[in-house]
């Protein structure tokens, strides 16, 4: 089963993924700042969240921003939008500085 990665240039796009396959979105994103990718609209009948986790820089720099790596499955055919959103934790998803989009569609 092939697995997929998608970062910011992916932005807008449509991806074709085949069921049961690993979906993975890698955001750059730095926490110091209070601002974190968080997912705002998923299908949860298509895609299964799997997880997400912060990868730091190589080098520790002190303020240095790194990846926020998402983790999804695709469960059934169809298509679905999945929406990522960068904001602090308090505010409400429309305050939010970036946004990321991924039309998905799931093959049999």
């Amino acid at each position: 089963m092939a697995d997929y990665v998608f970062s910011e240039k992916d932005n807008g796009a449509s991806a074709q993924v085949q069921r049961g396959a690993k979906i993975t979105i890698e955001l750059k994103e730095n926490p110091t700042t209070g601002y974190r990718w968080t997912i705002s609209s998923i299908d949860e009948v298509l895609l299964e969240p799997e997880g997400d986790e912060f990868l730091p820089p190589d080098q520790a720099t002190p303020g240095a921003g790194g990846l926020r790596r998402f983790l999804f499955r695709a469960k059934d055919a169809g298509s679905t939008v999945l929406t990522l959103i960068n904001k602090r934790a308090w505010q409400r998803d429309d305050q939010a500085v970036g946004a990321f989009n991924l039309i998905i569609c799931i093959l049999n």
